[in-house]
């Protein structure tokens, strides 16, 4: 149980947009050839992301009336926003395991896509845990966010 509120701190909802960031990118992606422009291209749209939730996030700190330079505020919402870049990276780093062990492109992504699917689950029971939800709803919520990296993996064999 102590696990279970530990990884719920983690700010799953974030965790939840950098794998969806993620694997909506490898599916577009896997189509490429050069295994390293993918994955550097996979990197910079989830650093990206992470950076514009940062931003966003440290303006609507401004806003809500904190007087902090804006660097000041973006530094702490780079951090805040963290679960956004964390979140993403497991496909990626699946991906480059699979190509470094001598995988094909395509093969790589799809091994990043599958591991999408699973965070996404993980991290949707977190956000209903987090939420107090428990029982069939829990079941369903990440039920739910599994089918969206379902969604994902289903993309990716459209565009193939």
């Amino acid at each position: 149980m102590r696990l279970a509120r530990r990884l719920a701190a983690l700010h799953p909802s974030g965790m939840i947009h950098g794998a969806l960031v993620m694997g909506a990118t490898l599916a577009l992606l896997s189509h490429k050839t050069a295994a390293e422009v993918s994955l550097l291209g996979a990197g910079g749209v989830l650093t990206i992301y992470w950076l514009s939730h940062a931003y966003t996030h440290a303006l609507g700190t401004g806003m809500d009336g904190d007087p902090d330079h804006l660097a000041l505020r973006l530094g702490r919402s780079m951090r805040h926003e963290g679960p956004v870049f964390w979140g993403g990276l497991p496909p990626l780093v699946v991906c480059a395991v699979v190509l470094a062990a001598g995988g094909q492109v395509a093969t790589a992504m799809l091994a990043g896509l599958w591991v999408t699917v699973v965070l996404m689950a993980g991290y949707g029971y977190l956000a209903a845990h987090q939420a107090g939800v428990s029982g069939w709803r829990a079941g369903a919520e990440t039920a739910f966010a599994a089918l969206l990296g379902l969604f994902m993996v289903a993309l990716n064999t459209l565009l193939h």
